[in-house]
């Protein structure tokens, strides 16, 4: 049973014996095609392996076998040149398959040759490398063996074994380690290049099978379609030149519904109806029009289509060939017809769904607007004009948080208003498209050469005031909002990627400037930008190679100025520009997502930093709006903790009043653990952020940093004004239980004031400025 499903990888044992014929002629064919070839590549190879071991032949006798190598491959060779001419023509089964016996032992000659080669070369071996080029060619020569005769299975088996067995005698040789190991995997690569080889040569005898099929099928229906041809009478029909029909065939009258008598002598135009058809793919010519062209000329034709004249639709297909007399006059026509009307509806049918297919491919399911393939051709035609023309990309502003809110129904209701909204904004000749998402396109064309930049602008900001229009949908109140970026052409010749970026770099530029608003590009926005990418390029850099620094910003106690904690500032020296301004490299940080990693650095440091100092000493360390949003940050600042061995309760953990106003609800759950934690929570430039006093009554959080802006106030401002303000602050804090520590404090006028409204602790440089870790005093607890 097993053997017989075997057979079946490179026979067919149950066929007849011209589709086994035909099965063997095809493998032999393919087989001595690609013996030559790989005859010269084994050689070419060979010579290389050759070269490479040549000054380890010193002192034996090589020459034999290399003589045997050559000749064995090149009579190899030379049998299939050979057997090639002779294969193509018919020939008995018996011949074939000696041919396939004979290349057999010609296979097995060659793989002697080589792993008699590789036995007697690999003590030769001395090198490393000359081992592992032996290591390395080995299993090459074996599988592209297999290959030459996966269409002949007999052929590449008995080379799979003999080379096999001679690279497990060579690996014995060559003294790898784990020897054993080596020639099991050997085994296993055996067996699986047969396990492939029956695959892939089954898999041929079965396309060489369904092809042999193929091919008799159609020679038997190419019989049966001529045998039709030759006898079918039902629609066939004779005329002389003028068309007057001389002989009609029984299925053309059924069809009529009309004796045959009646149709003789008729005119063969007034069987078909006067009226225009609409051409399909199959049809060559449709018409009565193009009927009467072909019959004007004794020529052949075919295929083309008229309208009967039946109570129902249907459908002719007319075919004819001249009629000559014994003279060579020409004397008519005979033809036949047959019905297509059903194959016709079910090509309209199939027209019908290619072009709503080609518009789905090319508008936007929802809006109905062209979609980014479709405006890039209108692109293309624009950019071929010589006149001027603006190519704007609009991209609504918070949207997300519409679809978030309100749900996706909405969302998409939303988009088919801005869409009908942006239609309206449109003149005649202008693009509209919407790419994706909450980005639409708009191409104004026709510009005045002129005042081109000063139209588009115009007419742009008439596109922000139609959008900023309130509407309701479901219900709610939107107010939808959008920042656009422009790019003119052709005042600069540009490719359409390029133009296209510079839309997109100004687009960039209104939503950096505060959205809502119009950005026409120029050159600096470009500049900008590169420096942007580059800065957060130097960024991802510097966070794998230790160029930030921090120092440390003393918070003292405002009675005795005792030093009770420091607060973390992150530094960044760039090795090319120096120091880089927080202001100039967090934001960008918290955009790319690199303020992750830089935050968690940032953290494990000052931990770190904070072992050195008292232990009553703590260390306050910023977190980002982005850090509160990263769902691990609990488990991350836990797992610091642990590693550092840093008691959490040492930890202090800034976050901003705008940060908190981002997302309460997640905000405070994020919060509550960490403070469940031991760490303590602190609101960081409290008093110019958004928080309500509800918010605020629901977070979880240990301190508040006032605003350096109120220290300020005290001198500049109305004093009494800012003194009110920062005594109910103060107050607050005491029925909430937290401390205050007001920040800014650079003047002694500054501190006696806090100190006599009660504040418990001050930051500023009237008592220190950032310090690095290693200049910190150690004694952290004693006064100023």
């Amino acid at each position: 049973m097993l053997w017989k499903q075997l057979r079946k990888c490179w026979a067919l044992p149950h066929a007849d014996a011209a589709t086994r014929a035909a099965l063997l002629d095809r493998q032999l064919r393919n087989l001595f095609r690609v013996i030559p070839w790989y005859v010269a590549s084994n050689l070419f190879t060979g010579f290389g392996v050759f070269q490479v071991m040549t000054p380890f032949l010193r002192g034996h006798r090589w020459q034999p076998w290399a003589l045997a190598f050559i000749v064995v491959h090149v009579g190899w060779a030379v049998h299939a040149v050979g057997r090639w001419g002779c294969a193509r023509r018919p020939a008995t089964q018996g011949h074939r398959l000696s041919d396939l016996w004979v290349s057999a032992c010609w296979c097995s000659l060659a793989a002697l040759a080589c792993g008699v080669g590789l036995y007697l070369g690999a003590p030769l071996a001395a090198s490393d490398g000359s081992r592992l080029l032996l290591a390395a060619y080995t299993p090459g020569l074996i599988a592209t063996g297999v290959l030459v005769g996966v269409t002949a299975p007999l052929v590449s088996f008995v080379w799979l074994v003999i080379l096999t067995v001679a690279s497990c005698l060579m690996v014995a040789r060559l003294g790898f380690l784990a020897q054993g190991m080596t020639v099991l995997q050997l085994c296993c690569y055996a067996v699986m290049l047969t396990v492939a080889l029956l695959f892939v040569s089954r898999t041929l005898v079965k396309r060489i099978e369904a092809e042999t099929s193929a091919a008799r099928q159609k020679h038997i229906v190419g019989l049966l379609l001529r045998e039709f041809e030759s006898n079918a009478n039902d629609w066939l029909w004779e005329s002389d030149r003028a068309g007057i029909l001389s002989r009609v065939g029984p299925g053309l009258a059924r069809t009529l519904g009309r004796d045959e008598t009646t149709l003789v002598g008729k005119h063969l135009y007034s069987l078909f109806a006067r009226k225009r058809l609409i051409a399909v793919a199959s049809d060559r010519e449709v018409g009565t029009e193009a009927l009467q062209r072909r019959l004007d000329a004794p020529v052949p034709f075919g295929g083309v289509v008229v309208e009967a004249a039946t109570a129902e639709t249907c459908s002719w297909k007319i075919s004819a060939r001249p009629l000559h007399a014994p003279s060579g006059a020409w004397t008519g026509w005979r033809g036949v017809g047959c019905d297509v009307s059903d194959a016709r509806l079910r090509e309209a049918d199939a027209l019908q769904r290619e072009r709503h297919l080609h518009h789905l491919a090319h508008h936007d399911a929802l809006t109905g607007l062209p979609n980014r393939r479709a405006f890039m051709g209108q692109h293309a035609e624009s950019a071929a004009s010589t006149r001027s023309a603006a190519m704007a990309l609009i991209d609504l502003d918070h949207f997300k948080n519409i679809n978030d809110s309100l749900g996706h129904p909405v969302g998409d209701q939303v988009l088919c208003l801005v869409a009908q909204r942006l239609r309206r904004t449109c003149r005649p000749g202008d693009a509209l498209a919407r790419l994706g998402g909450d980005e639409f396109a708009l191409l104004l064309r026709d510009l005045p050469a002129e005042t081109a930049q000063d139209e588009a602008r115009c007419r742009l900001e008439d596109v922000l005031h139609a959008l900023r229009q309130p509407e309701w949908v479901d219900g709610f109140r939107v107010d939808v909002r959008a920042s656009i970026g422009a790019a003119l052409f052709p005042a600069v010749p540009t490719s359409h990627d390029e133009l296209l970026r510079r839309a997109d770099t100004a687009l960039y530029a209104a939503k950096r400037d505060g959205r809502d608003t119009l950005r026409l590009y120029e050159p600096a926005m470009s500049e900008h930008l590169r420096e942007r990418l580059a800065l957060v390029s130097d960024l991802a850099i510097a966070v794998d190679s230790d160029q930030f620094e921090i120092d440390y910003m003393a918070v003292h106690a405002a009675d005795t100025l005792e030093v009770r904690g420091y607060e973390a500032l992150l530094r960044w020296r760039q090795p090319l520009h120096g120091r880089i301004s927080p202001a100039d490299f967090i934001p960008e940080a918290e955009e790319s997502g690199l303020i992750l990693p830089v935050g968690l650095w940032v953290l494990e440091r000052a931990c770190r930093d904070a072992l050195r100092w008292p232990p009553s000493t703590l260390v306050a360390v910023n977190v980002s709006v982005v850090q509160l949003a990263w769902p691990p940050l609990a488990d991350a600042v836990l797992d610091i903790l642990h590693r550092v061995g840093l008691p959490p309760s040492r930890l202090e953990l800034e976050v901003t009043e705008s940060a908190l106003a981002k997302d309460p609800a997640s905000t405070r759950a994020v919060l509550a653990r960490l403070r469940g934690m031991g760490i303590r929570i602190a609101i960081d430039d409290f008093g110019v952020g958004y928080s309500s006093m509800a918010q605020l009554r629901e977070l979880p959080f240990d301190h508040i940093k006032l605003d350096q802006s109120f220290a300020a106030g005290l001198l500049q401002d109305a004093p009494g004004t800012t003194i009110a303000i920062i005594a109910a602050i103060l107050q607050l804090a005491r029925t909430m239980q937290v401390s205050v520590t007001a920040e800014g404090v650079e003047q002694q006028a500054q501190l006696d004031a806090l100190r006599t409204l009660g504040c418990v602790s001050v930051q500023g440089f009237l008592l220190g400025r950032p310090t690095p870790a290693n200049r910190l005093p150690l004694a952290g607890h004693m006064k100023k």
